[in-house]
Formats: C-alpha cells, sequence, structure tokens
C-alpha cells in the first residue's frame, strides 16, 4: 500500500549537511581510508575479511561510524585494534542497518512537522502539517483538519540520527592519541562463496585426457573489496553460522557480472599450503571482488592424464520376468590423482564437466558430475550418463530355501550385449545383502563393500556375454 501513495506523492530530502554531521563527537570512516583489504572465501558460503584503515580521529570519548562494511557482516565477529592498544578503547559497538528509504522517513516524522507542496501549472504553493500516521496511506493533520493523503511533493528538512544511508558499523571509543593511526578491523560477512569447476577433455581414443580448473567466486555480500588478498579455503569447515541474520538487509536487484581474469601477460597463480585440516589457496596477486559478481580465475591446467572409461551395470534388476526389459550401461571414467599421473594435488570440492571433439574438432559436452574434497593419491570417478549401445538383462534362475536355517540359495544370470563396432570393458555389479557368499561363478567377482562384488567383463564388437553366479544367503 505504501508504494501506491508514493508513486503519487514525491518525498524530497532537503538535506542539510549541518544537520548530519554537526555533532563533532562523531567521526567518519569510509572505505577512501582503506590501507589493505584481504577475504578469506569458505566452502560454506562465509568469508573472513581483515582490513586495515588509516584514521585520525579526535582526542577523548567519540562515535566513530565505520562505513562501507557488507549488508550480511556478523556483528558478532567483529574485532578492532588500534595501532596502541592502551591509546584506543573501544566501549561499545552497535551495527546500524535501519537505512534511508521513504518509507522509513515517513515513519521517524510521524508527529513531526513536514511541508506539503502543491505543483500547479503557474505556481507551487506550500503548507506546513504534521504527519499523524503511515500506515498504508499518510495522514496529515492541515491546521484544524485531516487531510489522507496528499496529491503532491512532500520535504523534511533534515534526515535524523538514527537513520543510514549504508549499513554502518558504530563503536564508541576513548582516543588518547591526535596523530594519524591505523585501525585493524576484521569480520566474518555472509554471501562470499567459492566453488570449484573442472573441464575435462578426452582425446579420441579417450585413454588420455586434459583437466583445466577454474575457481568461482560469487560475491552477494553488499560490499565490495578493491585491491583485495584473496585466500580461499578447500575443506568442510564446521561453521555455526550458516544461516543469515534476521538483521541481515533485503538486497537489491542489481544485475550480476561475471567476469574471467586475467590477460595472459600478468595471469595470476595460487599458492596452495597446508593450513591445519585444509588446503589454504592465496592468489599471487591483488583483484577486485566486485558486489554481485561471478569471477573466474585458473586454479591448475594439467594435460597428459592417464584415464579409465568403464560400463557399469549397478542394481540391476535380476528377477523373473525381467527378459524383454532391458537396461543401459552408466558411463563412468576413472583417473588417478596422483603426481605420476601428472596431477597428485588437491582437488577442491565442484563440478567437472567432459567433453570430447567431434569428427570435425569441435569439442561437445558428454556429460557433468559432481566430485567431493580429493586428497592426493585417490581415485576420482565421474558419471557422464547412459550409454546408448551396452545394454543387458538380468534375471533369477533359481532359488532354493534352506530348511535347518534361516537363509537361500539362488543362481542369476545377467545376459550384457555390446552393440557397438568396438571393444569395451563392463563392470558387472553384483547386489548382495544379509552374510552372503559367491559358491559358484562364471567370471571372478572382487568383493567392494558388504554389499558389493564386480566383475570386469571384456566385450568384442557386437559380441553378448552371460555372467552366471550362485549366492549363498544366511540371515542372523
Amino acid at each position: 500500500m505504501k508504494s501506491k501513495i508514493l508513486s503519487l506523492t514525491t518525498l524530497t530530502l532537503l538535506v542539510f549537511t549541518a544537520g548530519i554531521t554537526s555533532d563533532s563527537a562523531f567521526d567518519l570512516s569510509t572505505q577512501s581510508d582503506r590501507k589493505t583489504v584481504s577475504v578469506t572465501i569458505y566452502n560454506g558460503g562465509i568469508g573472513l575479511v581483515r582490513e586495515t584503515r588509516s584514521l585520525n580521529l579526535s582526542k577523548g570519548i567519540r562515535n566513530l561510524r565505520f562505513e562501507d562494511v557488507p549488508s550480511q557482516i556478523i556483528p558478532q565477529t567483529v574485532r578492532v585494534k588500534g595501532e596502541d592498544a592502551k591509546k584506543l578503547t573501544v566501549f561499545e559497538q552497535n551495527y546500524e542497518y535501519d537505512l534511508i528509504s521513504p518509507e522509513r522517513l515517513m515513519d521517524k516524522y510521524i508527529g513531526k512537522e513536514v511541508t506539503l507542496h502543491n505543483e500547479g501549472k503557474e505556481k507551487t504553493t506550500s503548507v506546513k502539517a504534521t504527519l499523524i500516521a503511515n500506515n498504508g496511506n499518510p495522514v496529515y493533520k492541515i491546521g484544524d483538519e485531516i487531510s489522507l493523503g496528499y496529491n503532491g511533493r512532500v520535504t523534511v528538512p533534515t534526515i535524523p540520527e538514527n537513520l543510514y544511508a549504508k549499513p554502518t558499523l558504530v563503536w564508541k571509543l576513548k582516543n588518547e592519541t591526535e596523530k594519524e593511526q591505523t585501525l585493524e578491523v576484521s569480520y566474518q560477512t555472509h554471501g562470499l562463496g567459492w566453488s570449484a569447476d573442472y573441464i575435462l577433455v578426452l582425446d579420441k581414443e579417450e585413454n588420455n585426457c586434459g583437466l583445466n580448473s577454474w575457481v568461482t567466486l560469487n560475491n552477494n555480500s553488499g560490499a565490495e573489496f578493491k585491491n583485495a588478498v584473496l585466500q580461499l579455503v578447500a575443506g568442510k569447515v564446521n561453521l555455526v553460522s550458516n544461516q543469515v541474520s534476521s538483521y541481515a538487509v533485503q538486497q537489491r536487484t542489481v544485475k550480476k557480472t561475471m567476469t574471467k581474469e586475467y590477460a595472459e601477460a600478468d595471469a595470476p597463480e595460487f599458492n596452495q599450503e597446508n593450513l591445519s585440516e585444509y588446503y589454504l589457496y592465496t592468489l599471487d596477486q591483488p583483484t577486485n571482488i566486485g558486489y554481485n559478481q561471478t569471477k573466474q580465475v585458473q586454479l591448475f591446467q594439467s594435460e597428459g592424464i592417464e584415464i579409465k572409461k568403464y560400463f557399469v551395470f549397478e542394481n540391476l534388476p535380476m528377477y523373473e520376468g525381467n527378459e524383454k526389459n532391458f537396461n543401459n550401461a552408466t558411463v563412468k571414467y576413472i583417473f588417478k590423482n596422483a603426481k605420476k599421473n601428472n596431477l597428485g594435488r588437491p582437488l577442491p570440492q565442484g563440478t567437472i564437466r567432459v567433453f570430447k571433439a567431434d569428427s570435425k574438432g569441435r569439442q561437445q559436452l558428454l556429460g557433468e558430475d559432481t566430485i567431493d574434497h580429493t586428497p592426493e593419491n585417490e581415485e576420482v570417478k565421474i558419471r557422464t550418463g547412459q550409454a546408448f549401445d551396452v545394454v543387458a538383462n538380468g534375471k533369477r534362475l533359481s532359488n532354493e530355501v534352506f530348511k535347518l536355517s534361516r537363509g537361500d540359495k539362488s543362481t542369476y544370470s545377467a545376459e550384457i550385449r555390446n552393440r557397438k563396432k568396438e571393444e569395451i570393458e563392463v563392470r558387472f555389479y553384483a547386489s548382495l545383502w544379509g552374510d552372503w557368499n559367491i559358491t559358484k561363478s562364471s567370471h571372478k567377482f572382487t568383493k567392494e563393500s558388504a554389499t558389493k562384488a564386480y566383475t570386469d567383463v571384456p566385450l568384442k564388437a557386437n559380441e553378448t556375454v552371460t555372467v552366471e553366479y550362485t549366492v549363498e544367503t544366511k540371515y542372523h
């Protein structure tokens, strides 16, 4: 309702500088005072900001307005430190997020005098009025009459002290030196996140690949950070503050931008180091992190990685009457994250996309998957989709229930068909339960877990192979 009346009534602010800054006990700091800033971003959507600002504070008990902080700042994480802790003491902190808007100004002027302007064709008339309510439509007292709304322009003399143009930290402090000093401030904020994105390009035979990794940053914190030292923490850090606080300012709708850094001549690199149980990546040159911006920076690029392609049948239906319903194989690629395989580095959690060139050399997307944080010397397994030309049917051939104990013996058969024009290898999984034992099989099975065993089956072009196995299962 307020938006409707405001479309008819234009609220003009007659802002007098003295009205805002007349109290000499207030000092103001903006990002123009900033000397350095560093931003550490975690996977959980939280960032740690550390900045220094050069300030020339007046001596005595002061109120410092510290502006240009994120609207999603977590106030209870703020830490302030002066050059000399004995000469600068912070007594009290407030996070002010009651921001200037037409609606809030009208609310603040309830019971106070405003000026109403009626702009006619020849002249503009003005009248003093008292705003007595602003619930949906403003209500004014003009003289002895009550006016329900007003079709004109409204002006107020000044901005109340408890309204702010932007989210602001306000500190009450005691300063015992009049010389310029450096203030160190650190805080956590919501709205900063990062993820790893991987581009995997297969060669023609799909035996080797190249892997290119990009870091994707998202800044929806409500602030920008220019010339920032950027650091990323890879790993699952336990974060209590994983919910945006109720006092976080509602974000404005702003067009997002996406940039990729940098020119080849000055391409940055991430330096990697251990940080307790995590990995820390530090960009070797400052970067600008814009508000409502998605930025990509290359993490690494590797070539000549050996990769293995599997056609996998897992959880194949193995029951009577399933002979007519074939199932397509799942396509999986597996490579070892090892130095001898031209990798051997921590791979942060992210999305991996697999490409292969067509007959004209154009790269085509084969599929995408997610990977977890993967340490060195572990395997990376990627699922890209289902194979069109590799199918199978499963069925149970026999079942015998034990009479003297709880259990049974069943024989299963899986017919695997390769309709491709090339030789392939299929990994077939037997789904098992209870205390099981494969007593007889046409192929050798390897136990993978308490409920899974697999066998790798080579198939020539257009070949059909049948896998049979008998399982004895006991139940406790």
